[in-house]
C-alpha cells in the first residue's frame, strides 16, 4: 500500500535524486520528454504599452517566476522562455500561453487575439468585471482579482474610507509569504507589490501545469487548469483554483489601511477562513460574482 508524502518531503527527496543522478538522466525521471514552455508577452509599440505587463514590478515578478522555474527544470527537465510578441505574430510564435495586463480595451484585445490563436491568455492586472462577465472567453484566465472581489473584500472587512484592497503586500509573513518577499527583495532590491506577485504566480501556474499535464501545448495546459481538483499554492494559506463559470482565480484578498502619518499596513484578510462544513472553494467564492449572477457564457 502506498502512503502519500508531504510536499516538503517530496522536494527533499527530489533534491537528493538530483545530487545523485547524472544530469543526462534527469529528463527521464521527469516522466516526459524535455519541452519548452514559451510564454508570450506583448512588446510595447511606440509610446504606449497598452496590453503589455504594464509595470516594472509585474515584469520583475515574471522574471522571478522564470528564474525559479529554470532552477526547477534542472530537476524535472524542460525549459521556459519569455517571448516578446505582437498581436499579429501570436499564431507563428508557437506559444504555450500569453501574459498581459493594461486597461479594459488592452485586455480585451489580448483576449480576442489569444482566442483566435487558440492559446491561453492569463490576465495579470486588469480587474474589469465585464471581462469576467458578458465578454468572457474560454481561453482567458484571470489571475488578477476582479473589481467585484475588491469591493467585497472592503465590505466584508468593514473598512473605513481610504482603505484599499490588494492581491498582495510586502508585509505578509505567514504560509511562506515571508520567504517569497525575501527572495524578491534579495533579487531586485525592492518590495514585492501586488503587480509583482501576480506576475510571479502566473508563471508558477503555467510551469506547474506543464509539469503535471506533461505538456507545453496550450490546449493541454487549459484542460489541466480547468480540471476539477486542480489547485495551486500562492503562499496565501489557501489553495488557489480557477472558477469554472468565469475562470477567475479564487484567492484571498488583503485590505490595507489608508495612507497617513503611519505606514499603510494589512488590517484584514477576506474572506474569513472556511467555517465548519464549508470547503476552501466555497469560502473563497464569497468574493466576487457567484455563478448564479454571472453573465459569462463561455465563447471560444
Amino acid at each position: 500500500m502506498r502512503h502519500p508524502i508531504s510536499r516538503r518531503t517530496f522536494l527533499r527527496r527530489a533534491a537528493l535524486i538530483a545530487a545523485a543522478v547524472p544530469p543526462a538522466h534527469l529528463h527521464a525521471l521527469s516522466g516526459h520528454a524535455a519541452a519548452e514552455l514559451r510564454i508570450g508577452v506583448l512588446s510595447p509599440s511606440g509610446a504606449s504599452d497598452t496590453g503589455t505587463l504594464g509595470t516594472l514590478d509585474a515584469r520583475l515578478g515574471v522574471r522571478l517566476g522564470v528564474d525559479e522555474a529554470t532552477h526547477a527544470a534542472a530537476l524535472f527537465g524542460g525549459s521556459i522562455e519569455v517571448v516578446p510578441v505582437t498581436l499579429t505574430s501570436l499564431r507563428a510564435s508557437r506559444l504555450s500561453a500569453l501574459l498581459g495586463a493594461g486597461d479594459r480595451d488592452g485586455c480585451r484585445s489580448l483576449s480576442d487575439a489569444a482566442a483566435a490563436a487558440g492559446i491561453a491568455f492569463l490576465n495579470v492586472r486588469c480587474a474589469d468585471d465585464g471581462l469576467r462577465g458578458s465578454e468572457c472567453r474560454a481561453t482567458t484566465f484571470h489571475v488578477a482579482p476582479s473589481d467585484a472581489m475588491y469591493r467585497d473584500a472592503l465590505a466584508q472587512a468593514g473598512a473605513q474610507a481610504g482603505a484599499r484592497a490588494t492581491a498582495w503586500d510586502a508585509s505578509l509573513t505567514r504560509f511562506g509569504a515571508d520567504t517569497l518577499n525575501a527572495r524578491f527583495r534579495a533579487r531586485f532590491n525592492r518590495a514585492m507589490t501586488a503587480d509583482a506577485w501576480l506576475g510571479w504566480v502566473a508563471v508558477k501556474i503555467l510551469w506547474e501545469s506543464s509539469l503535471r499535464a506533461k505538456s507545453t501545448d496550450s490546449r493541454m495546459l487549459m484542460q489541466y487548469m480547468t480540471r476539477p481538483g486542480t489547485q495551486f499554492d500562492g503562499h496565501k494559506g489557501r489553495a488557489l483554483s480557477f472558477r469554472p463559470w468565469d475562470q477567475q482565480l479564487r484567492q484571498p484578498v488583503y485590505v490595507v489601511s489608508a495612507a497617513g502619518s503611519a505606514p499603510p499596513r494589512v488590517i484584514a484578510e477576506a474572506p474569513v477562513p472556511a467555517s465548519a462544513g464549508e470547503t476552501t472553494s466555497e469560502s473563497l467564492d464569497r468574493l466576487g460574482t457567484p455563478a448564479a449572477r454571472s453573465a459569462c457564457r463561455m465563447s471560444p
